[in-house]
């Protein structure tokens, strides 16, 4: 008896998978390959190659069995007009369906592109107002690479970890709450924690060199400037992500009133609000700024009526 391990080994090669593609397809002996097919005699799922390969088309094709495929090419807008004629709830039940072909709990926008030939990663946000809306309408996880974060969101969220400790924080630290983005993904995002923490502090410094390059332009472009941004930073109730780290930087990211922090105190959550009240003409500048925990922002909003 001949004795053969049932899965190819962890170094296979691209040629290997291909020629156990060709193998299943000589044991198989249609005029197609289908993955069901294909899942019933391989040592390599057929979930792996399309994360591997892209899409089963591509799979046959770089095996040299394009013929061998039965659908047809179904591109990412040609998704977006079959998912019109869907239901939330028939988006749901997709949702659903891929997780339990690939076993898991949650989905990520791969697992979409490459398993469902009715709906497309942007259906789901376009349909529910945010991807994580749409996976928990399905009854499944949030995966922490089922979304794709935009630059702001990064920062946003190392604002927050910042705040939590009240320093810069540890690589390992962003795998634990309250971090909602993994420290893999800021490395592969930024190229290594290093710069990312350099493009942070880039980021939060922006605005302040915005302000100083219109102060030393003549006033024509002065005027031009303003006439573009009609309402000023300082004429608005939202705090820029910038302004709000100097704030709290300044604060030691503690609250101002009782010296609390989430770094000392389980459970604080530090606010940064107005001394003057906005709506009785206090500015959004950094003068005006004040860090608090929540408790006292309260009690001072009982004192001021915004």
């Amino acid at each position: 008896m001949k004795f053969e391990l049932n899965f190819l080994p962890k170094n296979a090669t691209d040629e290997d998978i291909f020629e156990e593609i060709r193998r299943i397809d000589s044991v198989v002996g249609k005029t197609i390959l289908t993955r069901t097919d294909y899942d019933k005699h391989s040592k390599i799922h057929s979930t792996t190659l399309v994360r591997r390969f892209d899409n089963w088309q591509n799979v046959l094709a770089k095996a040299g069995l394009g013929d061998k495929y039965s659908g047809r090419s179904v591109t990412d807008k040609m998704l977006e007009q079959k998912a019109k004629f869907l239901t939330d709830d028939e988006i749901i039940i997709e949702l659903q369906r891929i997780a339990k072909l690939l076993n898991k709990n949650s989905v990520t926008v791969d697992d979409i592109k490459h398993n469902s030939t009715i709906i497309g990663p942007k259906i789901i946000s376009g349909r529910f107002g945010t991807w994580t809306n749409g996976i928990k309408k399905a009854g499944l996880e949030v995966s922490q690479f089922g979304h794709r974060y935009s630059d702001e969101e990064y920062f946003e969220n190392l604002l927050n970890v910042w705040t939590h400790y009240g320093r810069q924080p540890l690589l390992r630290e962003m795998n634990q709450s309250p971090s909602e983005i993994t420290s893999g993904a800021y490395e592969n995002k930024f190229g290594g924690w290093r710069k990312a923490l350099e493009a942070f502090v880039v980021r939060m410094n922006q605005e302040d060199q915005v302000d100083e390059e219109i102060k030393k332009e003549p006033e024509k472009i002065v005027r031009q400037e303003i006439k573009k941004h009609s309402v000023a930073v300082e004429d608005k109730r939202g705090i820029p992500l910038g302004l709000r780290y100097k704030v709290l930087s300044r604060d030691n990211f503690k609250c101002v009133r009782c010296g609390r922090s989430p770094a000392t105190t389980l459970g604080i959550e530090l606010h940064i609000d107005h001394k003057h009240p906005f709506s009785m003409g206090g500015k959004t500048i950094l003068e005006n700024l004040e860090t608090k925990c929540k408790e006292c922002n309260l009690g001072k909003s009982n004192r001021h009526s915004e």
